[in-house]
Protein backbone atom coordinates (compact mmCIF):
# COMPACT_ATOMS: atom_id res chain seq x y z
CA UNK A 1 0.00 0.00 0.00
CA UNK A 2 1.36 3.42 -0.97
CA UNK A 3 1.33 6.07 1.75
CA UNK A 4 0.12 9.53 0.79
CA UNK A 5 0.13 12.89 2.51
CA UNK A 6 -1.27 16.33 1.83
CA UNK A 7 -2.56 18.93 4.24
CA UNK A 8 -4.42 22.13 3.52
CA UNK A 9 -3.17 24.41 6.31
CA UNK A 10 -5.32 27.41 5.39
CA UNK A 11 -6.44 29.36 2.31
CA UNK A 12 -2.83 30.26 1.45
CA UNK A 13 -0.77 27.24 2.51
CA UNK A 14 -0.77 23.59 1.53
CA UNK A 15 1.73 20.94 2.57
CA UNK A 16 2.36 18.28 -0.06
CA UNK A 17 4.60 15.24 -0.02
CA UNK A 18 7.94 16.04 -1.65
CA UNK A 19 8.03 14.66 -5.16
CA UNK A 20 10.50 14.57 -8.05
CA UNK A 21 8.56 17.26 -9.90
CA UNK A 22 9.45 19.69 -7.06
CA UNK A 23 13.19 19.33 -7.69
CA UNK A 24 13.69 22.32 -9.99
CA UNK A 25 11.60 24.67 -7.83
CA UNK A 26 13.40 23.61 -4.65
CA UNK A 27 16.80 23.92 -6.32
CA UNK A 28 16.00 27.44 -7.58
CA UNK A 29 14.58 28.46 -4.19
CA UNK A 30 17.68 27.31 -2.30
CA UNK A 31 20.00 29.12 -4.71
CA UNK A 32 17.94 32.32 -4.58
CA UNK A 33 17.97 32.21 -0.76
CA UNK A 34 21.63 31.40 -0.11
CA UNK A 35 22.39 34.46 2.01
CA UNK A 36 19.43 33.67 4.24
CA UNK A 37 19.79 29.87 4.43
CA UNK A 38 23.53 29.30 4.34
CA UNK A 39 24.26 29.95 8.03
CA UNK A 40 21.71 27.29 9.05
CA UNK A 41 21.21 24.70 6.30
CA UNK A 42 23.74 22.22 4.90
CA UNK A 43 21.90 22.09 1.59
CA UNK A 44 22.42 25.84 1.04
CA UNK A 45 25.65 25.94 -0.95
CA UNK A 46 26.40 27.98 -4.07
CA UNK A 47 27.70 24.83 -5.82
CA UNK A 48 24.52 22.82 -5.10
CA UNK A 49 23.67 20.82 -8.21
CA UNK A 50 20.27 19.81 -9.50
CA UNK A 51 21.34 16.18 -9.04
CA UNK A 52 22.06 16.79 -5.34
CA UNK A 53 18.66 18.44 -4.97
CA UNK A 54 17.07 15.42 -6.65
CA UNK A 55 18.93 13.15 -4.20
CA UNK A 56 17.57 15.27 -1.31
CA UNK A 57 14.01 14.83 -2.61
CA UNK A 58 14.50 11.12 -3.34
CA UNK A 59 15.90 10.46 0.14
CA UNK A 60 12.83 12.13 1.64
CA UNK A 61 10.50 10.03 -0.50
CA UNK A 62 12.31 6.82 0.43
CA UNK A 63 12.17 7.66 4.15
CA UNK A 64 8.44 8.45 3.82
CA UNK A 65 7.78 5.09 2.13
CA UNK A 66 9.63 3.36 4.99
CA UNK A 67 7.60 5.26 7.62
CA UNK A 68 10.70 7.08 8.91
CA UNK A 69 9.95 10.63 7.74
CA UNK A 70 7.35 13.17 6.73
CA UNK A 71 8.98 15.31 3.99
CA UNK A 72 6.72 18.11 2.77
CA UNK A 73 6.95 20.97 0.35
CA UNK A 74 5.39 24.16 1.71
CA UNK A 75 3.22 25.57 -1.06
CA UNK A 76 2.21 29.20 -0.53
CA UNK A 77 -0.34 30.61 -2.96
CA UNK A 78 0.64 28.02 -5.54
CA UNK A 79 4.43 28.43 -5.24
CA UNK A 80 6.92 26.31 -3.34
CA UNK A 81 8.09 28.49 -0.46
CA UNK A 82 10.14 25.99 1.53
CA UNK A 83 10.28 22.55 3.10
CA UNK A 84 9.06 21.22 6.43
CA UNK A 85 9.52 17.68 7.55
CA UNK A 86 10.16 15.29 10.39
CA UNK A 87 12.38 12.31 11.06
CA UNK A 88 10.30 9.70 12.83
CA UNK A 89 11.56 7.17 15.38
CA UNK A 90 8.59 4.86 15.85
CA UNK A 91 10.27 2.68 18.47
CA UNK A 92 10.00 5.54 20.97
CA UNK A 93 7.11 7.50 19.37
CA UNK A 94 9.36 10.50 18.75
CA UNK A 95 9.87 12.83 15.79
CA UNK A 96 12.39 15.56 15.11
CA UNK A 97 11.03 18.40 13.02
CA UNK A 98 13.08 20.47 10.59
CA UNK A 99 12.29 23.22 8.13
CA UNK A 100 13.56 26.00 5.93
CA UNK A 101 11.84 28.82 4.10
CA UNK A 102 12.93 30.82 1.08
CA UNK A 103 13.98 34.39 1.83
CA UNK A 104 11.15 35.93 -0.22
CA UNK A 105 8.60 34.24 2.06
CA UNK A 106 9.98 35.38 5.43
CA UNK A 107 7.85 37.32 7.89
CA UNK A 108 4.46 36.11 6.65
CA UNK A 109 3.82 33.46 9.32
CA UNK A 110 4.07 30.71 6.71
CA UNK A 111 6.44 28.47 8.63
CA UNK A 112 4.72 28.94 11.98
CA UNK A 113 1.44 27.76 10.44
CA UNK A 114 3.16 24.94 8.54
CA UNK A 115 5.07 23.60 11.55
CA UNK A 116 1.90 23.77 13.67
CA UNK A 117 0.13 21.60 11.06
CA UNK A 118 2.98 19.08 10.90
CA UNK A 119 3.11 18.82 14.70
CA UNK A 120 -0.63 18.15 14.74
CA UNK A 121 -0.19 15.45 12.08
CA UNK A 122 2.64 13.86 14.04
CA UNK A 123 0.59 13.67 17.22
CA UNK A 124 -2.81 12.80 15.75
CA UNK A 125 -2.05 10.73 12.64
CA UNK A 126 1.43 9.32 13.28
CA UNK A 127 0.90 8.59 17.00
CA UNK A 128 3.98 10.41 18.26
CA UNK A 129 4.35 11.15 21.97
CA UNK A 130 7.20 13.64 21.60
CA UNK A 131 8.31 16.12 18.93
CA UNK A 132 11.76 17.68 19.06
CA UNK A 133 13.02 20.76 17.29
CA UNK A 134 16.75 21.48 17.11
CA UNK A 135 18.12 24.81 15.96
CA UNK A 136 21.29 26.84 16.16
CA UNK A 137 21.28 29.02 19.27
CA UNK A 138 21.91 32.10 17.16
CA UNK A 139 19.03 31.34 14.77
CA UNK A 140 16.68 33.65 16.64
CA UNK A 141 13.79 33.32 14.16
CA UNK A 142 13.75 29.55 14.47
CA UNK A 143 13.95 29.73 18.25
CA UNK A 144 11.06 32.22 18.32
CA UNK A 145 8.98 29.88 16.15
CA UNK A 146 9.57 26.99 18.57
CA UNK A 147 8.58 29.12 21.54
CA UNK A 148 5.48 30.50 19.77
CA UNK A 149 4.29 26.94 19.24
CA UNK A 150 4.75 25.98 22.89
CA UNK A 151 7.99 24.01 22.64
CA UNK A 152 10.11 23.97 25.80
CA UNK A 153 13.83 24.71 25.63
CA UNK A 154 15.31 21.58 27.19
CA UNK A 155 19.00 22.24 26.75
CA UNK A 156 21.85 23.56 24.67
CA UNK A 157 24.63 21.46 23.20
CA UNK A 158 27.78 23.56 22.90
CA UNK A 159 29.38 23.82 19.44
CA UNK A 160 27.44 20.76 18.28
CA UNK A 161 26.12 22.07 14.96
CA UNK A 162 28.79 22.67 12.29
CA UNK A 163 27.60 24.49 9.18
CA UNK A 164 29.92 25.85 6.51
CA UNK A 165 32.95 25.52 8.78
CA UNK A 166 31.34 27.36 11.72
CA UNK A 167 30.35 25.52 14.90
CA UNK A 168 27.09 26.72 16.45
CA UNK A 169 25.59 25.89 19.82
CA UNK A 170 22.49 23.74 19.28
CA UNK A 171 19.26 24.37 21.20
CA UNK A 172 16.99 21.39 21.75
CA UNK A 173 13.29 22.09 22.16
CA UNK A 174 10.66 19.50 23.03
CA UNK A 175 6.89 19.28 22.89
CA UNK A 176 4.90 16.41 24.38
CA UNK A 177 1.50 15.28 23.23
CA UNK A 178 0.33 15.96 26.81
CA UNK A 179 1.64 19.54 26.92
CA UNK A 180 -1.07 22.20 27.08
Amino acid sequence: MTRTFASRVDDDIELVLLDHHHTDAIHALVLSSLNHLRPWEEIARPDLTREETLEYVTAGQRSWAEGRALPSAVVYRGEIAGVVGARITREVDKAEIGYWLGSAYQGLGIMTRSVRAVVQTLFEDEGMHRVELRTAADNLRSRALAERLGFTLEGTLREAYPIDGVRHDLCIYGLLRTDP
